[in-house]
């Protein structure tokens, strides 16, 4: 049935939650809905800018499959197994996005704030490997075999195109944000904000590229997010990226992720947290990326749609 399902698409969307996805399923034109294992997949077209190659084409929209795997590594990594197991042949790019926490700037600039949008460069488990009275093993330390590639460990560290990830975010430069970035989303409360940057009512998402880090246990302590950003040089981190990034690397499918910053990584206070706009500015990314599909720097496998 996913087979059939899935026939023709060239792009799979991959998100834990229903409320994450519905931007984007609202947005698809034709669309399907089907069940696997309890996962929601919805088919359909997004529209693509029909400028250059694709001018004079009748249908300008590109076929994906949304899949909503529910949270956490596990979840995510089954869902999009069971989608590149089914698509033949396989989607020219696979999209994961969603919301996430920002840590603190490791470097000399600022890092994200409430509403902005990361793009990953790497992803990593941060969570897999010991802990030890010297200090955090990673899997990597430790020799776990994670992921292995044309004779390389890669010990839980994914590195990404970046090339493909410049490209998302030049994608994202002409979106019109003005009903997105406004009064109605406050500014979280001073004391649960870093230095380098909170939300900003009236202005429009910062875009940065960076390291994002992948955890089943949320990091809600300032403590545990200074070392972790201090420790991978990360920007933000979620629940489900890292597998992600996992599968696509063993499958050699071109892998973007795309995340909204819903919280400032700090002692938690969820009341803080502006997932809704964090929803929403992920969404948004991904559609204007969906758009410039043709102009995204993807190699065509043989018999690609």
């Amino acid at each position: 049935m996913l087979r059939e399902a899935t026939e023709g698409c060239r792009a799979v969307l991959l998100c834990a939650t229903d409320a994450e996805a519905e931007p984007v399923r609202a947005a698809l034109r034709g669309a399907q809905s089907h069940l696997v294992a309890t996962k929601s997949i919805h088919v359909g077209g997004l529209p693509v800018d029909v400028s250059g190659a694709r001018a004079g084409v009748g249908d300008p929209t590109v076929r994906v499959a949304l899949g909503v795997s529910g949270c956490d590594k596990a979840n995510a990594a089954h869902l999009l197994t069971c989608l590149l197991q089914a698509m033949t042949p396989a989607p020219r790019l696979v999209v994961q996005f969603g919301i996430g926490g920002a840590f603190p700037s490791a470097g000399p600039g600022p890092g994200a704030g409430v509403g902005d949008i990361v793009v990953a460069t790497h992803e990593i488990y941060s969570d897999t490997g010991s802990s030890s009275p010297e200090k955090w093993l990673s899997a990597a330390e430790l020799g776990l075999p994670i992921a292995q590639v044309d004779g390389v460990e890669l010990g839980g560290t994914f590195p990404l195109d970046v090339d493909l990830a410049l490209a998302a975010t030049g994608a994202m430069e002409d979106i019109d944000w003005s009903d997105i970035a406004g009064p109605e989303f406050a500014v979280a409360p001073e004391d649960a904000a870093w230095p380098t940057g909170v939300g900003r009512p009236n202005a429009a998402p910062a875009v940065l590229m960076g390291t994002c880090l992948t955890a089943s246990r949320v990091t809600g302590l300032r403590g545990q997010a200074e070392q972790a950003a201090a420790r991978w040089g990360a920007l933000a981190e979620s629940m489900e990226g890292a597998a992600a990034a996992h599968v696509c690397t063993l499958y050699r499918v071109p892998f973007l992720e795309i995340r909204g910053i819903s919280n400032i990584v700090v002692d938690r206070d969820r009341a803080s947290w502006q997932v809704e706009r964090a929803i929403a500015v992920a969404g948004r990314a991904t559609l204007a990326v969906m758009r410039a599909a043709d102009a995204l720097p993807l190699a065509v496998p043989e018999g690609a749609a």
